[in-house]
């Protein structure tokens, strides 16, 4: 009696186990069948949660990039501006590139070395309707000032290209309103006594050595043939959404809106004729460009044009322009 107890005992505890075991074995088969959901969730969780983040860094980090650029620029700016209005040569040098050219009102031309004794030449009132556009490597600081002595109204840029050691200014233009009396050089002879379009239009007196200067010389010459034959449509691939151009004959510049409309608009006996280029220089800078040109009217005025190019949607377009009258 006391052995087949202790047998009841045994077999009860061994099926107790038993069951124990099965019902550990069952769940773990469950869950590797199953695979771990959670920890799935969580992994695909924290993988977007650090994506997102990444990317909110990044986005910020571009913006924070941009607008210490700019501020930068200003800064260049305003120290320069103040430079020159105390005559000190020292901190104007900085900032100003070894290429540097300053073209007056009157349409003459002046390097580093020639200005960096006489600032003054330079001076002018405060600046007012300002506009910055950067385009990559090259920023435009334009709008208008009154010039000294005789207080004359100015349109002005100043092209700027940040340079490893920072922003350095490239080239400063000055550009006023022609006399009523001193004809106009791009309008002043009527359609029937034009030859026909070789320079600008098909050839330039420019070698251009590197891929991308050549591609700007075809943009170039391609927007004059267009320009020669009211093209406003090739026209339009050509020139920048923010395009501006500024010319002796106009007190304001003409937007993109404004130049295709007056192709569009003009007959033919009115359609400008480009001037002849006389000499060119053009530096690329990564995805922008400086080009400066002097220039001869039919007519046989002289014109210094400076334009900016910069390359979107896959070819170089035409982001600003802007002619002074010599006299």
């Amino acid at each position: 009696m006391k052995r087949h107890r202790c047998f009841s005992a045994f077999y009860f505890f061994l099926t107790i186990t038993a069951l124990f075991i099965f019902s550990l074995v069952t769940s773990a088969d469950s869950a590797a069948a199953a695979g771990p959901p959670d920890t799935a969730a969580a992994s695909v969780s924290s993988g977007a949660d650090e994506s997102a983040l990444l990317l909110t860094r990044t986005e910020g980090m571009a913006t924070r990039s941009d607008r210490d650029t700019d501020q930068e620029l200003r800064r260049s700016d305003l120290v320069l501006m103040q430079a020159i209005a105390e005559n000190d040569a020292a901190a104007a040098s900085t900032l100003l590139a070894p290429e540097f050219a300053w073209i007056d009102r009157d349409g003459r031309s002046r390097r580093k070395a020639e200005l960096i004794g006489r600032l003054i030449l330079l001076e002018a009132g405060p600046d007012t309707n300002v506009t910055i556009e950067h385009y990559g490597r090259i920023a435009l600081i334009a709008g208008s000032h009154r010039l000294t002595p005789d207080d004359a109204t100015a349109l002005f840029v100043r092209v700027w290209v940040r340079q490893p050691a920072g922003w350095r200014l490239f080239l400063y233009q000055e550009t006023t309103p022609a006399d009523s009396s001193v004809t106009d050089a791009r309008y002043s002879l009527p359609r029937a006594d034009w030859q026909t379009c070789e320079n600008p239009c098909r050839e330039l007196p420019f070698k251009a050595l590197s891929s991308d200067a050549q591609e700007i010389v075809a943009s170039f010459m391609a927007g004059e043939k267009a320009l020669f034959d009211r093209d406003a449509q090739t026209a339009g691939r050509i020139l920048a959404d923010d395009f501006l151009l500024v010319t002796p004959e106009r007190a304001q510049p003409i937007d993109k809106t404004q130049r295709i409309a007056a192709m569009r608009t003009t007959s033919a006996a009115q359609a400008n004729q480009p001037p002849t280029v006389v000499s060119m220089a053009l530096w690329v800078f990564g995805n922008a460009a400086v080009m400066a040109a002097d220039e001869v009217s039919s007519s046989g005025e002289k014109l210094r044009a400076t334009r900016i190019w910069s390359r979107a949607v896959g070819q170089w377009q035409l982001a600003f322009s802007q002619q002074t009258l010599v006299q």
